[in-house]
């Protein structure tokens, strides 16, 4: 049987909706629906277990949103002082910069990526004081200091893309 820390560790898991959290202050121009509300404590006690975690919902209802959320709740709480990567699909690039824009302009961002920046100064002294570094998934591959360091989250829009475990994409 399970002492009381874990059963209350998993309760939290299976039903996050009872964590007591609220959105974070800084999410500007916009009130979380319930069930992105839910949907953030989810990530939230998934990632600070170091766990990882697949939003699977249907085209629509707040993804991309709730990971802004849960970036701009860790910075109010005192997360680690490094960046969390997203890698991300090209024609995504402007999908985030509007919404990183509109929802959290707190966070500071930096786009690793050819529309952004020159493809020589794509470096690591760009990380450094960011909330956020967004790249794409070729990107990574062309950038392999990237791979080496050390990320508070990585998150994968349209992760369908390293499907395929035998791609260079997938191991990178």
């Amino acid at each position: 049987q399970s002492g009381a820390w874990m059963q209350s560790l998993l309760v939290e898991l299976r039903q996050p909706e009872k964590r007591v959290m609220q959105a974070p202050a800084a999410l500007t121009n916009v009130q979380l629906r319930p069930y992105q509300l839910t949907g953030l404590k989810w990530l939230d006690s998934l990632t600070s277990l170091g766990l990882g975690a697949c939003l699977a919902d249907d085209m629509g209802l707040g993804k991309t949103l709730q990971v802004i959320a849960l970036l701009l709740h860790q910075k109010q709480t005192g997360a680690p002082k490094i960046p969390s990567l997203l890698i991300l699909p090209a024609s995504l690039l402007s999908n985030w910069a509007s919404e990183l824009a509109r929802f959290a302009p707190s966070l500071k961002v930096t786009f690793l990526h050819a529309a952004y920046l020159a493809p020589d100064a794509i470096t690591p002294a760009l990380c450094q004081s960011q909330d956020l570094i967004i790249t794409t998934y070729s990107t990574l591959l062309r950038q392999s200091w990237l791979q080496a360091q050390a990320w508070h989250c990585v998150i994968l829009d349209e992760a369908q893309a390293i499907k395929n475990p035998t791609a260079k994409k997938t191991k990178a």
